[in-house]
């Protein structure tokens, strides 16, 4: 991909000319728009007809800023924005807000400063998120994919998404091998918390990464402690990948994981059953991938299960559910590629979930709930992404 690099003196008047720096802008970007038909039908609760949309999934607009501070030492910064090319406004496809469009710095943003011990970042950051290089389709190469499963809406939410006021700290490589260790104080700072016998929501990960040759591997933990500063409600999850890239654009890979939300402070609908007062309802989630190229053509096919949630005070059964994507790239050039895709969910009776990241979903409220347990959402979409 092809980068317009800005350099920029950073000196002024009262800036002695020995003591001049230089720091370099890197501005880039990405659009990703086209057609798509969305619905999900099959509830016995509410149902959403097929609606043919324009969508756009993940455009967004940035700024890196690199500057060495000699020794090997470094700072930086990053400002990403998710924009919406096809509405010019912050909402996602139901009209709902979507937290990453819609203003500056709504993407992963953040300062810091670095050297050969690794860097600290300070900032919006996504701990837990994402799949690094083990999975891409749904980050990288088309619009929503089942490797995003672990952030699909649903009856047990990830511990986190993309994250407000992150510190991290982020090793350097050695040997193949990269980790990083994130902290953030969640929903506590300004929101609700009273102090006295109440705890802070706090947020905690950690990511490491090993790269080998064709061996691609990630493990990834992550924790919501104290939910909305409430003592001892925490949403956890974790999960371990591995991809074997057996050519360039070509990988095979796996991951298994589990969501839990535990001491539940209230009832929590999952379907007709039902998550009492201090229960720990988690569900085991596993993602199978595969791409391959053809010379400039791109093939993409994935699968994910959610099991049987597991520790329901009141079990309904039938709370698993599979989905799939299927989809195929035509690189244009290298920054230009034209996709055809097709990702369905299918529902047990009492479950609920929903591709919901980027604002995706037409359901009412930008999500599926327990009143449209089992209904399919399914999209087929045509696109074009080209990234600058």
């Amino acid at each position: 991909m092809q980068k317009k690099l800005l350099a920029i003196a950073v000196a002024g008047a009262l800036v002695p000319a020995a003591a001049m720096a230089q720091s370099t802008v890197e501005i880039y970007g990405r659009a990703n728009v086209g057609v798509d038909q969305w619905s999900a039908k099959g509830s016995n609760g509410a149902n959403f007809d097929s609606r043919l949309r324009v969508f756009d999934y993940g455009s967004r607009l940035g700024f890196r800023v690199n500057e060495s501070l000699g020794g090997g030492m470094r700072a930086f910064v990053v400002i990403e924005s998710g924009v919406n090319i096809d509405s010019g406004t912050g909402n996602g496809q139901s009209g709902t807000a979507n937290g990453s469009t819609g203003f500056w710095a709504s993407r992963d943003s953040y300062a810091g400063i670095g050297g050969n011990w690794g860097d600290v970042r300070f900032g919006r950051q996504s701990p837990f998120y994402g799949n690094g290089i083990i999975m891409q389709a749904g980050s990288n190469y088309i619009n929503n994919a089942m490797d995003s499963a672990f952030s699909f809406g649903g009856p047990i939410g990830s511990p986190s998404g993309r994250e407000p006021n992150v510190v991290s700290y982020n090793s350097p490589t050695f040997g193949g091998f990269n980790a990083s260790l994130s902290w953030g104080p969640g929903a506590s700072e300004g929101s609700g918390f009273t102090g006295g016998t109440q705890e802070k929501e706090q947020v905690y990960a950690a990511t490491a990464r090993y790269t080998g040759g064709a061996i691609r591997a990630q493990f990834d933990w992550g924790q919501r402690a104290n939910v909305g500063n409430v003592n001892g409600f925490d949403r956890t999850g974790w999960k371990v990948g591995a991809g074997w890239a057996y050519a360039p654009g070509s990988q095979i890979s796996a991951i298994y994981g589990e969501l839990e939300v535990e001491g539940a402070n209230t009832s929590v609908a999952i379907g007709t059953g039902l998550a009492g007062a201090g229960s720990n309802p988690k569900v085991p989630i596993w993602i199978l991938n595969w791409e391959h190229m053809f010379g400039q053509f791109q093939v993409i096919a994935q699968y994910v299960r959610f099991e049987e949630i597991k520790n329901l005070t009141v079990d309904p059964g039938n709370t698993s559910a599979q989905g799939y994507t299927l989809a195929g790239k035509y690189f244009l050039s290298k920054r230009t590629g034209v996709y055809v895709s097709y990702s369905k969910l299918e529902n047990k009776d009492n479950a609920f979930w929903d591709m919901s990241n980027a604002g995706f979903s037409s359901a009412a409220g930008g999500v599926l709930t327990n009143a449209n347990a089992g209904a399919d959402p399914q999209v087929f979409a045509l696109g074009v992404m080209h990234n600058f």
